[in-house]
């Protein structure tokens, strides 16, 4: 009895979680010095990724805007950039995979001490590990019958489109000054359309500024987008901001703000791959002392986008306020669970609302819970979800005693199925079968056993007993008897 080797290339869909805290002090001397924060704001963009053996050198980005009151109390706005590395181990990472990294940022914080002012903030990256392995099995064995199985795996192709974006508003003369800027990113759908897949999505620009009355007021500009891929693809997709500015042009007849962005569509491509196995044998002459191995497969199974509208109320201690706006860059974070065709996501979504109170500015923070359900059909009990939520156009009203917050949820949800493969990865030669008598015989099969259990405990061929049973080509699904019949 020989086995017959070789290799097989199996997909890799891994995924390693590292945090980094990233601090930086910024000197206010020259802008007046920081006397009241008002609200931080941490954004992180991803500079560049280089794969190495065994991790990943991910670097980026940490856009803080800190919303502010000079030590003359006049409101001011403060963008500042801080570059980081970090690093992110992983066990199959080798620099020929791909790799998809999000962040998330959960806490940030502004500590005043004197001029200076430290901010920093907690990022959290995930980093989603594509490549390929060799895995040696065991491909036929002679003087045996083997039985043979498929194992379903998925390669990743990864691509990357950039798109332009602009709108201009027309605000007269009411902008004196802009104090803060923000783009945040939204995908809306993605459709299947014949041969093709259409992306649509847009660039949501917050400005926040100062009118002539040195009032705070805002301005929301959506700019929508659509971009078509070929073939039907089993693909999701991601939307990110590589740039983004804003410019107050001046003209006869008042102000233009202008906004332009570049937004890059992430487009990562599961194509399924099917490979025969060896997964059992059964020996003609001699018995077969198998070694079975367990390969781990991460299978995608779809992409589903989801809006939903949040309202909730942040308890406000003073009376007689006077709320402005609601900061951009709020953040949702959640536990997600898997159903019957439905993913739930169940956390809390962070706001920041900057208000008058007594003629003086302040802020107030709160967390509204949400419980959110996202149909979704391919969704199987036991399977593996991914949500990325953005919490954009948030409006805030005052009751009198309340703040009423209500913002749209917008969720990214990547479905995934664990799927282990088995198969043989090496079989050595056992004990000769020994002779028997000739005659029949009966076996009481049990219901669940298939041919391949029935001959190895009854020392005969599968292919014998499947041609006086040929029921037995499935595993059984009630007990059955089994005819044995053997020949010296």
């Amino acid at each position: 009895m020989q086995a017959e080797r070789k290799e097989w290339i199996m997909g890799i869909n891994e995924r390693y979680e590292d945090g980094i805290l990233v601090e930086t002090t910024v000197n206010t001397a020259d802008r007046g010095g920081v006397g009241k924060v008002l609200s931080l704001e941490a954004e992180v963009k991803r500079s560049g990724t280089e794969l190495l053996d065994k991790e990943a050198e991910v670097s980026g980005k940490v856009n803080y805007r800190l919303l502010y009151l000079d030590r003359q109390d006049r409101l001011c706005g403060l963008d500042y950039f801080k570059d980081f590395k970090c690093k992110v181990a992983g066990e199959k990472i080798t620099p020929n995979g791909k790799c998809e990294v999000c962040f998330t940022l959960p806490e940030a914080e502004a500590v005043i001490a004197g001029e200076d002012v430290t901010l920093s903030a907690a990022v959290n990256v995930s980093l989603r590990y594509f490549g390929e392995e060799g895995v040696q099995s065991v491909a036929d064995v002679s003087e045996a019958e083997c039985k043979k199985g498929e194992i379903l795996t998925q390669t990743v192709k990864k691509t990357e489109r950039t798109v332009e974006v602009e709108k201009s508003a027309e605000v007269g003369t009411s902008v004196k000054k802009i104090l803060l800027f923000s783009v945040d990113p939204v995908l809306t759908s993605v459709t299947q359309k014949g041969e093709e897949t259409e992306v649509a999505g847009e660039a949501r620009a917050n400005i926040v500024y100062l009118n002539e009355a040195d009032e705070t007021a805002e301005i929301d500009l959506s700019m929508p987008f659509t971009e078509g891929y070929e073939g039907e693809a089993n693909a999701c997709y991601h939307l990110a901001v590589k740039s983004a500015r804003v410019v107050l042009a001046d003209d006869e007849e008042g102000n233009t703000v202008e906004v332009e962005a570049t937004l890059v569509i992430e487009q990562i491509l599961f194509e399924d791959k099917v490979q025969n196995a060896v997964v059992a044998v059964c020996g003609e002459k001699s018995q077969a002392l198998e070694q079975s191995a367990e390969l781990p497969c991460r299978l995608f199974k779809g992409q589903t986008l989801y809006s939903e509208v949040l309202r909730g109320e942040i308890p406000l201690d003073k009376a007689g306020a006077y709320l402005c706006f609601v900061r951009p860059g709020c953040y949702a974070m959640a536990e997600v669970r898997v159903e019957d065709g439905a993913v739930f996501a169940e956390g809390v979504a962070s706001f920041r609302a900057v208000y008058l109170a007594e003629d003086n500015r302040d802020f107030v923070q709160g967390e509204l819970p949400f419980a959110f359900r996202f149909p979704f059909a391919e969704a199987k009990a036991g399977q593996e979800a991914e949500v990325r939520l953005l919490i954009g156009e948030p409006k805030a009203t005052y009751t009198g005693k309340n703040v009423v917050i209500e913002a749209k949820v917008t969720a990214e949800v990547s479905l995934y199925e664990e799927k282990p493969a088995y198969f043989l990865s090496d079989v050595q030669e056992g004990e000769p079968i020994p002779e028997s008598e000739a005659g029949i015989s009966v076996y009481f099969a049990e219901k669940g056993e298939d041919v391949w259990q029935i001959a190895k405990s009854m020392g005969v061929l599968p292919s014998a007993l499947i041609k006086a049973n040929p029921f037995l080509a499935e595993p059984l699904e009630e007990d059955k008897k089994v005819l044995v019949f053997r020949q010296k």
